[in-house]
């Protein structure tokens, strides 16, 4: 009977641990990427001496293994643009900014920027991602720090036209182009330059200025420009304005036009051939103070900055991780895994390529928690755990009555 008695004791503390696993499971059906659990058992045997296995009989159950569903949840909207949800394989990358420096992975992309413009998780680990360069190339992988400080203003140092002039205007006709230049304190000056046709064939006179309330422009401030007869320009060496400015920016400010190659042939900016005049093109180097307005994810994970003068300028890319078994990864709580030797290395990669899939904005995944599946597992581990309490005690009654017997 004592036997019997441990059997059904087995029985107890394996249906036990399969009700606190499905409760888990319940609880966390709303956990932001919550990976459910499931129980396998397997069976115990007394191991008989004897050489025969006819003498061998079963002892009872025992958890053999305790899985993870890797199943992908479903994906949310939100609202929030730091809210970010992997379609596919990979995991996020944090990083605890503690002493020790852990690094851990998440498919909870329930993420924020905190006091220090970090991107970070709801347990303050930063969002891990790649910097980049003005090309697109990635950098150093680190945190993800936004500024939101006004960028310093760039005074224009040098200004590009790309000019067709009409070899059909008729003498002392004119065209103008306007470029906005910016000074020292940011503000927008138009440099305007006048092409006005001489009485010489393939031949223009040039004259620059500025309105006279921001100051003057003087230094090479007129000219003339030469065609060829395939309307090319001639050779040259590229005119400087001097700006003399009176609204407190740094003045003089030199500006460059840039019409010729540095061997004084033209860079092909101005040309003259039949038909109407026309600006094709233009350019400088300046800009104005500038803050950030927005930041916005795209499938690939790069972090898009918009600016308040409307342009847009790629910060980071997210990195992500993928290992060869995910069941060697452990779990730490609060929807983070360390990797171990179990589950491999971790592979680093971004998102949309390789072995990586993508990232949906202002998304979150959902628990994989199957609530009707584990409400019937609980009421079946509920009655299986009553029929091995009343197996325990059927037993205690027979091993009582035995006991009565010997009396």
């Amino acid at each position: 009977m004592s036997s019997s008695l441990m059997t059904s004791v087995s029985g107890l503390n394996a249906f036990s641990e399969q009700i606190s696993i499905i409760s888990n499971n319940i609880a966390n059906a709303g956990t932001t990427a919550y990976k459910s659990s499931n129980v396998s058992f397997a069976d115990l045997l007394n191991q008989s001496l004897s050489a025969s296995a006819a003498e061998t009989s079963g002892a009872g159950v025992t958890v053999s293994n305790i899985t993870t569903s890797w199943t992908q949840g479903s994906t949310t909207t939100t609202n929030v643009t730091t809210d970010l949800a992997i379609n596919g394989s990979g995991f996020f990358i944090v990083k605890d900014e503690g002493a020790n420096g852990e690094i851990s992975y998440t498919r909870n992309g329930e993420f924020s920027f905190d006091k220090n413009n970090i991107l970070v998780n709801s347990s303050e680990y930063a969002v891990q991602g790649y910097i980049l360069d003005a090309s697109g190339n990635l950098g150093t992988l680190g945190d993800i720090e936004v500024s939101y400080t006004a960028s310093t203003p760039v005074a224009t140092s040098k200004i590009n036209t790309s000019v067709s002039l009409n070899s059909a205007t008729e003498t002392a006709g004119t065209f103008e182009t306007t470029t906005e230049v910016y000074d020292s304190l940011g503000n927008e000056i138009p440099a305007t330059i006048t092409y006005t046709k001489s009485s010489t064939n393939n031949e223009w006179t040039w004259t620059a200025s500025i309105p006279s309330s921001y100051g003057t422009l003087g230094g090479t401030n007129s000219g003339t420009l030469t065609f060829n007869s395939d309307g090319t320009l001639s050779s040259g060496t590229d005119p400087v304005f001097s700006l003399t400015l009176t609204n407190g920016a740094t003045s003089p400010q030199s500006i460059t036009w840039n019409i010729y190659n540095s061997d004084g042939t033209s860079n092909g900016s101005l040309k003259q051939f039949s038909g109407d005049s026309v600006l094709n093109d233009q350019s400088q180097d300046g800009s104005a103070s500038v803050s950030l307005s927005s930041i916005s994810v795209n499938t690939k994970g790069i972090v898009v900055g918009s600016y308040s003068d409307g342009s847009t300028k790629d910060l980071y890319q997210l990195a992500l991780a993928n290992f060869n078994n995910y069941d060697g990864l452990k779990d730490t709580g609060g929807s983070l895994y360390q990797a171990t030797v179990n589950s491999g290395e971790a592979v680093i990669g971004t998102a949309g390529s390789g072995q990586f899939g993508t990232i949906t904005a202002n998304s979150l995944e959902a628990s994989n928690a199957d609530l009707t599946t584990d409400l019937a597992n609980l009421i079946t581990a509920q009655r299986a755990y009553q029929a091995c309490a009343r197996s325990f005690t059927i037993a205690d009654e027979i091993l009582q009555t035995t006991v009565s017997l010997s009396k």
